[in-house]
């Protein structure tokens, strides 16, 4: 089903969001019935031959057609002008007698791609409440409206058509579509944009109702928490770090590198549009080519370069300096001099609309809209039309151009796909206190928030990161002032927040032999495995407690530990030491006394880690999420981030996966966990134990046979050594090497212990873990295939541990959107939480669970809707509305209740806190 979706987004949408066809004119050229004769005749069909190639080519690379027939078929349905001559002359581009001539091809062109997207708005959007609600209810039920492009959906079965707006959403910003909607629906005052921003409100009556009682966000990175809204804004506005697109890098759907020239272009665009609808709503009746001849009479070069823009004869964008000086000379003329202006130009240019809340491109397609319906039915008026909406859907292709740069589409999963737009949209953003005033005011747009966590990284100095926390304090200050009114009304609602560090994980180099460490030369950590890195996480640990130890009022807000990013980078055994010394109760304290005398209460630090994410093996992401239980030592209330291998079906993943590639490393250190999780049983299978056992010696031997005999490598041994790699490992090295030092080795004196000096197995192959021969060995991959054993210890491995989390409390955070395009779920209804808790929750094997949009940028989203889209997958599932209302609600109390945000204060109390918090980190004092 989602690849029929994305091929037919692809298609309908190909004219207005890919910029291989920018200019229009490969479409023109093959609507152009001007000639006649045969030459005329040819270069209609080369046209339609060369737009048929371009096309073919893209969809090929961004969709999944059985066949060109199927695409073919698609242009007759959504394009059947440039099907054929017998469909051009059916729907008006072909003269009826050849004495006749076809005026306002390019406006009947136009006016189609209206015509599609104002159906699939027709049929996505409706009223409520004064909101934008998503259609949830089939399209037209009473069958009185002939649908021309959308009638597909009549043939989605239950809630797919939930499937086609999360796809489209993913596709492009829908902001043009709520405007189209807005304009055909008669709301044509700008007033009533107040108050909306993005959100599209997905959920219906009931579970709306449910939704007001409150949502928590746990699980949201503050560097992605923004939406493409306040990104597009300001890259209209030129209010971008200098770096951004140095880091900029176009990902492989990309049909243009030249970022910054098409970002700048689509500025000036934008601003031109913008003056001249100014002046249009005022009364000057021209077409847009005249004013600007009429306004830039004198800026000969800007004129020229528009025209350049117009006619786009090459495939290249403008020069950037050529458009930067254009751009410049434009805004002294219509702005003035004066620097201070609104966050969107939008606003300078229609400062009566300036008390609307609302993003400034909202109302600029507001304009646009009015503007089209002043001129559409006019005949006289259609140049105006063509020149006008040429140069629109010039902006719009590029605005939906950098929209798929930075927004993930699923068409690949994996953390390292998801990373490039993570870093695309990201990169090069200054998080000063203006990031973090838009990011906070974005996210609260949400109006059901109650509790938001926000990840950040932990920052390499106490000073730093009490500075970045400060900023984050202040920031939520001034939005509580301005729009919560708090001043006025202390205990008036609005959302808490907390902070939750998290430890990047990082991979390391192979080159290593400890031999060459000395605890006494810091350079030398990096000669062991991770080494230089864990040590690291434990300084960067060491100055958050260090922080909630000096400035004890940020207890109140500092809650959480995380360690996140790709998960193949870093092994759970890096983090044991890391998070046991977060744990050290010598960073804690019973009560703390706040400036004015009061005794409060100290909030712990909870813990929460990233796992089971992202796995080549489905045993590799559930051996790391009890790596994680049992070495990290998670509590009840302590959370494991996504945890998707929990919930994915066995079979299907084998059926996917029948033979899995994994270095032999990873897949020794998986058997040796199921060999471990086993030895506590007493109902293991004998062929699972010959075949265990087997296969941990066929790998042991190839990476250990040059340093360990045959009788050395027993499996105990080796697991013994695998539950040592949890410890410190400075230590451990440390311990191994003193423990033979003076013992006679055959050690040069002053030298490391060499390897066959370690007399004890267990010694000798920790040591082997940090020595390039064997790290070379078990990082060469292998093949794995997922035989019959191999499937039932995986069934085995995934039911041991959907019981143990169960028990303990532990709770997972579900991230639906991420959580298909990163991890191995096929569609957004074949979420994990549908595997690891049922309806009525009185299973003993029912999980805890969290629901959470994790990084709202990148997968255009929010906590809210990320709740609303698990509710359709349990109705497409065919539980009944009340046991989903009732899940619902379930899930909705459980995100508040396992928040880390733990205390419960008035909000009077809790503004109090907060200033006095701020007031400690501003103190010179704790500096």
């Amino acid at each position: 089903m989602l690849s029929k979706i994305n091929l037919l987004i692809n298609v309908s949408l190909f004219p207005i969001q890919n910029l291989k066809f920018y200019c229009q004119q490969e479409l023109l050229d093959v609507v152009d019935y001007t000639g006649t004769g045969s030459v005329a005749k040819k270069k209609r069909e080369n046209a339609q031959r060369n737009f048929r190639r371009k096309l073919y080519a893209e969809l090929l690379a961004k969709a999944s057609p059985n066949s060109l027939d199927e695409i073919n078929l698609m242009i007759q349905k959504f394009y059947p002008m440039l099907s054929s001559e017998r469909e051009a002359e059916r729907y008006g581009f072909v003269p009826l007698l050849s004495s006749d001539k076809v005026l306002n091809i390019e406006k009947k062109l136009y006016q189609h791609y209206f015509y599609i997207l104002e159906e699939f708005s027709d049929a996505l959007f409706s009223y409520r409440d004064g909101d934008v609600i998503f259609k949830y209810w089939k399209n037209d039920a009473n069958g009185h409206k002939r649908w021309r492009f959308i009638d597909f959906m009549d043939q989605y079965n239950g809630q797919d058509k939930v499937l086609f707006f999360q796809a489209l959403s993913r596709f492009i910003p829908i902001d043009l579509l709520i405007a189209l909607h807005h304009s055909k629906n008669n709301i044509h005052e700008p007033v009533q944009l107040h108050e909306f921003y993005q959100h599209i409100n997905l959920a219906d009556a009931p579970l709306d109702d449910i939704l007001a009682r409150g949502v928590a966000e746990n699980h949201i990175h503050a560097s992605a928490a923004f939406n493409f809204s306040i990104l597009w804004q300001m890259m209209m506005n030129g209010v971008y770090p200098p770096q951004y697109f140095k880091k900029f890098i176009t990902n492989h759907l990309a049909a243009s590198s030249e970022v910054q020239e098409y970002i700048w272009t689509a500025r000036l665009l934008r601003l031109i549009m913008s003056q001249y609808l100014r002046d249009a709503q005022a009364g000057y009746n021209k077409s847009m080519n005249e004013w600007i001849d009429d306004n830039l009479a004198e800026e000969h070069e800007t004129r020229k370069l528009l025209n350049d823009i117009y006619d786009h004869e090459n495939s290249q964008f403008s020069p950037l300096n050529m458009l930067k000086d254009a751009i410049e000379r434009l805004e002294i003329m219509f702005m003035g001099t004066d620097k201070e202006q609104s966050l969107d130009f939008i606003y300078t240019i229609f400062p009566e609309h300036q008390y609307i809340k609302t993003y400034g491109e909202n109302i600029f397609l507001h304009q646009v809209m009015a503007y089209k319906r002043r001129i559409e039915d006019k005949a006289n008026l259609s140049s105006h039309y063509e020149y006008f909406f040429r140069l629109f859907f010039m902006y719009t292709s590029i605005k939906n151009e950098f929209y798929q740069q930075v927004t993930q589409p699923t068409v690949l999963h994996g953390l390292d796909f998801f990373r490039g737009y993570f870093d695309s949209a990201t990169d090069g953003m200054k998080r000063d206190q203006a990031y973090f005033t838009i990011m906070l005011r974005t996210l609260f747009q949400n109006r059901y928030l109650r509790k938001i966590e926000l990840r950040i990284s932990i920052l390499n100095s106490e000073a730093k990161n009490r500075r970045n926390l400060l900023h984050i304090l202040e920031s939520y200050r001034r939005i509580l002032d301005e729009d919560y009114k708090v001043n006025d009304d202390p205990n008036s609602e609005f959302p808490l927040i907390g902070i939750v560090y998290h430890l990047i994980k990082r991979p390391d180099k192979l080159d290593k032999d400890s031999a060459w460490f000395d605890e006494d030369r810091n350079h030398t950590f990096k000669h062991l495995y991770y080494g230089e890195h864990q040590e690291t996480y434990i300084k960067q640990v060491q100055m958050v407690q260090q922080l909630r130890k000096n400035v004890p009022m940020t207890t109140n807000f500092i809650v959480g530990l995380d360690a996140a990013s790709v998960e193949n980078h870093t092994p759970v055994q890096v983090f044991a030491p890391v998070f046991e010394e977060a744990r050290d109760s010598r960073y804690d304290a019973l009560r703390i006394v706040d400036p004015e005398g009061n005794v409060l209460p100290r909030q712990s630090l909870f813990f929460t880690f990233h796992a089971g994410e992202e796995f080549r093996h489905l045993n590799s992401g559930l051996r790391r999420m009890d790596e994680v239980i049992d070495y990290c030592k998670l509590h009840a209330g302590d959370r494991i981030g996504h945890g998707i291998a929990l919930g994915v079906d066995v079979e299907d993943w084998i059926r996917r996966n029948p033979i899995v590639i994994i270095p032999r490393g990873e897949y020794l250190d998986n058997l040796l966990w199921i060999w471990g999780v086993y030895s506590r049983t007493t109902q293991l299978r004998t062929e699972t134990l010959v075949y265990l056992e087997r296969r941990i010696d066929e790998m042991a031997r190839y990476i250990f046979e040059d340093v360990l005999s045959a009788g050395e490598l027993r499996v105990s041994t080796l697991f013994n050594t695998y539950k040592l790699r949890f410890k410190r490992i400075k230590d451990e090295v440390n311990r191994v090497y003193s423990k033979y030092k003076n013992q006679d080795t055959g050690a040069i004196e002053g030298s490391a212990v060499p390897l066959q000096g370690i007399k004890d197995a267990e010694d000798r192959l920790f040591v082997c873990y940090h020595q390039e021969c064997t790290l070379t060995k078990m990082n060469e991959p292998i093949y794995v295939a997922m035989n019959e054993i191999e499937r039932m210890m995986a069934v085995d491995m995934q039911n041991y541990l959907i019981h143990k989390i169960a028990s303990i409390g532990v709770v997972i955070e579900v991230n639906p959107s991420s959580n298909e395009a990163i991890g191995e779920i096929d569609s957004m209804f074949s979420n994990q939480l549908y595997n690891i808790q049922s309806a009525g929750n009185r299973d003993l094997s029912n999980i805890l669970v969290n629901i959470n949009s994790d990084d709202p940028m990148i997968f255009n989203t929010n906590v809210s809707n990320e709740l609303v889209y698990i509710y359709y997958g349990m109705l497409q599932q065919g539980i009944g509305r009340e046991a989903a209302l009732d899940w619902i609600e379930k899930l909705r109390k459980s995100g508040m209740e396992t928040s880390f945000i733990r205390r419960t204060r008035s909000r009077a109390e809790y503004l109090r806190i907060l200033d006095m918090t701020i007031q400690a980190l501003q103190d010179p004092y704790y500096c």
